[in-house]
C-alpha cells in the first residue's frame, strides 16, 4: 500500500502571512481538530491503545499548525504498520476506509483540518467510536515493524528501520 499526500497550492507567503488553498476533490466535510498540548485521539485505556476506524468516511488530514504523529494500521496492506509524521509541508495525509488510526501531538499541540469524503451512509455517532486492537491480525499487524514516513529536504521520505542492523532503507 502507497500512503497518499495531496499538496496544498501556496497563493503567496510573505515574512508573516501565508495564503494556500488545502481542496480536496470531492471532499463533502471540513472537520478542525485541536490538540491543546499533549494529546493523543483517541485517547488510551487505561494501558490500551486506541484507535479510530472509519467504514463510511476517507480522511484528509492536513496540519495548519504543529506537527502530528499518525500511527496506521491495516492488516490487508502488504506493510500493515505506518507512522507519518505529518506537517504542513507534506500537504494531506489519506487514510482510507477500514484503516485504524490515531493521532498524536507533542507538548506544543496541533492543528489539523480534516477533509473527509462521506459516503451516504455516513454516522458519526458510530464512525468515532475508539477501538482497540483486539484480534489476532490487528495485534500482528501493529507488532510489524513498521514503515515512516517524514519530510526532509522538502520531499517526503518513506523508509524502514531494523534495529538489528542498526540500518535505514530509504524508500522515494
Amino acid at each position: 500500500m502507497e500512503l497518499k499526500f495531496f499538496p496544498i497550492n501556496i497563493f503567496r507567503e510573505t515574512p508573516k502571512v501565508t495564503f494556500f488553498d488545502t481542496g480536496i476533490n470531492k471532499s463533502n466535510g471540513s472537520d478542525v481538530v485541536i490538540h491543546y498540548g499533549e494529546a493523543i485521539s483517541p485517547p488510551d485505556d487505561f494501558k490500551d491503545e486506541q484507535y479510530y476506524i472509519h467504514n463510511h468516511q476517507i480522511d484528509h488530514n492536513f496540519v495548519i499548525t504543529g506537527e502530528r504523529k499518525f500511527v496506521l494500521i491495516n492488516p490487508l496492506w502488504d506493510e500493515p504498520h505506518h507512522v507519518i509524521y505529518l506537517n504542513r509541508k507534506m500537504g494531506a495525509l489519506e487514510i482510507p476506509i477500514g484503516t485504524y488510526h490515531r493521532s498524536i501531538s507533542s507538548k506544543d499541540g496541533s492543528v489539523v483540518l480534516n477533509q473527509p469524503i462521506r459516503d451516504k451512509f455516513f454516522d458519526p455517532n458510530k464512525e468515532f467510536i475508539p477501538q482497540k486492537l483486539n484480534k489476532l491480525d490487528l495485534i500482528k499487524a501493529r507488532k510489524s515493524p513498521p514503515v515512516f514516513w517524514i519530510m526532509e529536504n522538502d520531499q517526503i521520505k518513506r523508509l524502514r528501520f531494523n534495529p538489528l542492523e542498526r540500518k535505514a532503507a530509504i524508500f522515494n
